[in-house]
């Protein structure tokens, strides 16, 4: 009689929970008087649902109420006894209704409370935030426990690579505190481990670079053993994701480190969709990253690209159909405003220039730079169109440049 109630539970539709109520009063397993009880248990849950989610003062609210709590039971039931209804019926014997619907409601808790992404956002999780995820959980008709095991598995995968990743950090000289993408810094340490010779040491922005260089060329193989050699304390868990990640890089990353088109710089600041993680050192050399990523960069702006003179200068320069540099002599100064009256500014010279030879980290700013500020206050200052405002000797419109620009040449005396 027995395995003919549990095979006919396997195609019953009912919650987890009805069925193993009807299972345990057949089997003698529940009493008549411990019915009661889950009856009397049913109707103040419901009441403290509904109340916790709204209220428990109109009929549709203490309807869902009854919904979710049937389906936070029959979510812990099932789980615990893995389908077994005899387990199951024991369990509803033995403990207050309430306390199975609390159980499984610690089962969603939990899980909202586990990483749903390799995006480390630490804090604690709120109030509100896990109400409205029972909510969302609790409202549904479908299965509770197949959308439970599902997302309990990638979020076991999320928090085990998030793990991974510290340890990694930990491993390879990295804090800890700056992480915020596993995935980022995995991704980085596959790089590291891949390029033979390197220090196994996450790299910062310009050692990154040296790093792509080298993997860049065809000669560079991967070295299993150094990979095993850095795992043989690590735990099973880390050993597979690390093999996987290694896989990944070596059929994904890998081909688009060595694209011709790709650069160093644009897999850490350009939209590749693939973030590497670097440390950010405050004793590194900010030229040196730029002198590797942009010669042309460095050279014109002398490696005073952080000085808004500099970059004025070059700018206004390359907008007037000038050589830039990263200082203007009187006569370019002067050439810098008769192109600008005779032509007007090429932006797109400018643009195109930016694009073509300045850091990526760097260039939306710049060309935020040039169109929001830099352009609109130019063509003001340097125009001579206002009667009430001559200036064809250019006195003011050279003023405005010595003011704005990097200049070798000092104010007229008057």
């Amino acid at each position: 009689m027995s395995t003919v109630l549990t095979s006919l539970a396997t195609v019953d539709n009912r919650p987890f929970f009805d069925k193993a109520l009807h299972y345990g009063v057949i089997q003698e397993i529940i009493a008549p008087d411990r019915v009661q009880c889950v009856q009397d248990d049913l109707s103040k849950g419901i009441v403290q649902i509904a109340n916790y989610f709204g209220t428990a003062y109109l009929r549709p609210e203490l309807e869902l109420a009854l919904h979710r709590m049937v389906s936070l039971i029959s979510l812990y039931l099932e789980d615990m006894s893995g389908g077994d209804l005899k387990v199951a019926a024991v369990s509803l014997r033995d403990k207050t209704l309430l306390a199975h619907s609390k159980a499984g409601s610690d089962m969603i808790k939990r899980l909202h409370a586990m990483p749903d992404s390799t995006l480390f956002m630490g804090g604690t999780v709120s109030a509100e935030s896990q109400r409205d995820f029972l909510d969302e959980k609790t409202a549904t008709g479908s299965s509770l426990l197949a959308e439970y095991r599902t997302e309990l598995a990638l979020r076991l995968e999320s928090q085990n690579t998030i793990e991974f990743a510290f340890w990694l950090a930990k491993k390879m000289g990295a804090s800890r505190d700056e992480i915020d993408d596993a995935d980022a810094l995995i991704r980085s340490a596959m790089l590291v481990i891949y390029v033979d010779q390197a220090e196994l040491k996450i790299p910062t922005r310009t050692a990154f670079v040296r790093l792509f260089k080298a993997a860049r060329q065809a000669k560079t193989r991967f070295n299993e053993a150094r990979l095993k050699d850095l795992l043989k304390e690590a735990p099973t868990e880390f050993q597979r994701l690390a093999s996987r990640a290694m896989d990944r890089f070596i059929k994904k990353d890998l081909p688009q480190i060595r694209a011709p088109s790709s650069t160093a710089d644009k897999l850490l600041f350009g939209e590749t969709g693939e973030v590497y993680f670097v440390s950010e050192n405050l004793d590194e050399d900010v030229r040196e990253y730029d002198r590797l990523v942009a010669r042309e960069w460095d050279r014109v702006t002398r490696g005073e690209a952080d000085d808004p003179a500099v970059v004025a200068t070059v700018l206004l320069l390359v907008a007037t159909g000038l050589p830039p540099k990263a200082s203007m002599l009187l006569r370019e100064s002067k050439a810098v405003i008769q192109n600008f009256r005779e032509h007007g500014f090429d932006t797109q010279a400018v643009i195109t220039f930016i694009d073509a030879h300045a850091p990526e980290s760097i260039r939306d700013d710049l060309q935020r730079v040039w169109t929001g500020d830099l352009k609109p206050d130019a063509e003001e200052q340097l125009n001579d169109n206002d009667p009430n405002w001559p200036d064809s000797h250019m006195e003011r419109a050279l003023e405005y440049l010595r003011k704005t620009c990097s200049v070798s040449w000092k104010a007229r005396r008057r």
